[in-house]
């Protein structure tokens, strides 16, 4: 035990280090024209409001200090050059299909952050910049996301309402504990929505609109990887910007253009409905609920196959585990029941952020910025008109 202490404390000491060293910790309310950096119960809140370029210049502004450790970490440490000059290549090619709203914020962040602007879209882009159009060694496959997912409603839920559950389970942890924060945008022509993200990252991994919308993504391998499309992060946004219900989601994504692999859940909306989208460059599959439940890790179950096919898993799996949670307590699920940190869901080492969402009055519940973040204190948030809130 005093072995693995030790051997555990020098990660410790880094995380405290790394934490103290990011901007806005101070609990003290900064704010840039109509947009603020406040902290509710340890978490920082990036509120942004407005149009792309002063949601951008106030981000840059506001996490500057922030930003520029996120990029040199991810994009620009000394030991990866050959890697970051290969993400830089297909972000250039990846840059003119996002859509425009966005480019234009990224810029205002650029500019305000001191720092280049195609850095600011690499990182949101590198985890499909590295994968289209080139072969994927064990090494690349092995750096992808590892999340999970999952969405019950309906009969499986003690009351009907549609609850979510999503592990984001990812390297560069060094980094979450830095950077990790909820943003709240409030653009000014678009729904208004929350995503858990870090500072730099304007799209995130696990989103929340005010029309009870969620969007969340594994990473999958399809048969057609490509650059020209969409970036599954931004398609993620694109969604909850525009989309009220799980059908217009679901169009969206259809319509494109898509860049590589993605296994992408939609839940929410009224009456609430749950999907899993498989997709990739060319081909696009809607697997629907079944009982009031669908589910996801990082594979496809439908893609590029004449039927849907059952997981033929073991029930130890992540997903076996959280299959035989839903199944045992189906038609009395709450929101009591945290089936999202349960052992050998998240994968712990790499587990950034563990959550628990609950769009019918878009409160959420969260552990994030310290790994593994299944085993921390989780925080319950609602998302209001007046800001993030904390929620009974």
């Amino acid at each position: 035990m005093r072995k693995a202490v030790c051997r555990a404390l020098p990660a410790l000491i880094a995380a405290f280090l790394l934490s103290a060293a990011c901007s806005g910790g101070d609990g003290k309310e900064r704010t840039h024209h109509k947009s603020r950096l406040y902290t509710i119960d340890g978490y920082r809140i990036l509120e942004l409001a407005g149009t792309p370029e002063e949601m951008g210049e106030a981000h840059g502004t506001l996490l500057a200090k922030d930003i520029r450790r996120v990029l040199k970490d991810v994009l620009q440490a000394d030991d990866h050059r050959a890697r970051y000059k290969r993400i830089i290549e297909g972000t250039k090619i990846m840059d003119s299909f996002q859509p425009e709203e966005y480019r234009r914020e990224m810029k205002a962040l650029a500019k305000a952050a001191g720092v280049d602007y195609m850095d600011v879209v690499a990182l949101q882009l590198f985890g499909d910049a590295e994968r289209g159009e080139r072969p994927q060694g064990r090494f690349d496959k092995l750096l992808q996301q590892k999340c999970t997912n999952f969405a019950v409603f309906g009969p499986a839920t003690a009351n009907g309402e549609c609850i979510v559950g999503r592990n984001f389970d990812y390297w560069y942890q060094e980094v979450a504990g830095c950077a990790s924060i909820i943003i709240h945008y409030r653009p000014e022509k678009a729904r208004s929505f929350v995503t858990l993200s870090w500072a730099s990252v304007v799209n995130g991994w696990t989103l929340m609109n005010d029309k009870g919308l969620v969007v969340a993504n594994n990473n999958a391998y399809g048969k057609s990887e490509s650059l020209q499309g969409i970036s599954t992060c931004f398609m993620q946004r694109h969604i909850i910007q525009n989309a009220s219900s799980v059908e217009e989601g679901i169009e969206i994504a259809r319509k494109g253009p898509r860049a590589v692999g993605t296994v992408m859940l939609v839940a929410g909306g009224d009456p609430p409905d749950a999907v899993e989208l498989e997709f990739d460059h060319e081909t696009f599959v809607v697997r629907k609920a079944k009982n009031g439940c669908v589910l996801a890790a990082n594979r496809f179950l439908a893609l590029g196959r004449d039927k849907p096919i059952e997981p033929g898993v073991s029930p130890y799996s992540r997903y076996g585990i959280l299959l035989g949670l839903i199944r045992k307590n189906h038609g009395k699920i709450d929101r009591s029941m945290n089936f999202a940190a349960a052992r050998g869901v998240p994968l712990s080492y790499i587990n950034l952020h563990c959550a628990m969402l609950f769009p019918k009055d878009g409160t959420f519940l969260v552990s994030m910025g310290r790994v593994p973040a299944c085993d921390g204190r989780f925080r319950r948030f609602r998302m209001t008109d007046k800001g993030i809130v904390i929620a009974k």
